[in-house]
């Protein structure tokens, strides 16, 4: 795994990078089954369009009403590992000042000595839910494609989050690689597709050699 190296930042995020909720499912998974605490979330005031993703109120056990914000945060594993680690870094996808969002979570990563990027996303496709969900891996970094085998997207078009993230760790020299999964377009349209998120926590564990629970 010396391609992103032993502590690796895996992103996804809630929106137009989620088709059938299948990235955010993943690292919603890999939060379940481990212990993780709060490094840094950002001010939802200087990202988030709040009639576009709104807060929600709810009623807590002493029957105060609450209002919770929409959020992007950076996790870490509370206990020391022995080998690769996963940072998570979730929430919704932001809705202006992209470069500025971006600079913030890498430089705490660079301040956290994180050696490598790894975004997971999920995309609308034209293919049937009888098939295996395909998983495309790609990297722009030369060195992380021949080690991992992975492809180069030849892309052009409209991105996410996800891609002004990837590069601007590679611009600050944090090697960079992606998994998207395939998710038939009339599925994910009704619901979560918990058969792709089974599918990119499968690739996770096959490129990084971690293992990773799937309760």
């Amino acid at each position: 795994m010396d391609a992103l190296g032993s502590r690796i930042i895996v992103a996804a995020f809630d929106g137009w990078n989620d088709a059938g909720e299948a990235a955010s499912g993943a690292i919603a998974a890999l939060r379940d089954q481990g212990d993780y605490e709060l490094v840094h979330t950002v001010d939802p005031e200087l990202y988030f369009d709040y009639q576009y993703t709104r807060p929600s109120s709810q009623m807590d056990a002493q029957g105060q009403r609450q209002l919770t914000w929409p959020e992007a945060a950076l996790w870490r594993p509370t206990a020391t590992i022995d080998g690769t680690e996963f940072w998570l870094l979730t929430g919704v996808e932001p809705a202006r000042t992209w470069q500025a969002f971006a600079a913030e979570f890498i430089d705490i990563a660079l301040r956290d000595d994180v050696t490598g990027f790894l975004t997971l996303g999920a995309m609308l496709s034209d293919v049937p839910h009888t098939r295996p969900i395909s998983i495309f891996g790609s990297s722009p970094n030369e060195e992380v494609r021949e080690k991992l085998g992975l492809e180069r997207s030849l892309y052009e078009g409209p991105v996410g989050i996800l891609s002004v993230l990837e590069h601007s760790a590679e611009r600050a020299g944090i090697p960079t690689a992606g998994l998207w999964a395939s998710v038939p377009h009339y599925v994910a349209s009704a619901a979560p597709s918990p058969k792709a998120t089974l599918a990119l926590l499968d690739r996770l564990e096959e490129l990084t050699g971690v293992d990773v629970p799937r309760t």
